[in-house]
């Protein structure tokens, strides 16, 4: 059940050694998770994938209830925020910037 997934990752371009320090990626579907995050976050958010392996966290946040919306709501308004910046924050303080 793991080789599926930590091919998946390696397809992506993450290192064995890079998936091992996050074994918390291990716990998600592919195609509950990682597929769809990663077709929004190339196709809609023009994503490079050395961001999505800088910010590995980016598969822990809901893709309906928090990227989409943030992304959609960045878009609307001209602006760009790195992953980090539009997902750690509080619905409050992501609003306020």
């Amino acid at each position: 059940m793991l080789m599926p997934k930590l091919n998946y990752l390696q397809d992506l371009g993450f290192s064995y050694e890079e998936v091992l320090r996050s074994p918390g990626l291990l716990t998600f579907s592919i195609s509950n998770n990682f597929g769809p995050k990663v077709e929004y976050f190339l196709k809609e958010m023009n994503g490079d994938l050395a961001e999505l392996k800088r910010f590995r966290q980016y598969f822990s946040f809901s893709l309906e209830g928090k990227i989409k919306p943030r992304h959609q709501l960045l878009v609307e308004n001209g602006l760009s925020l790195s992953l980090p910046q539009m997902l750690k924050v509080s619905d409050g303080e992501f609003n306020a910037r």
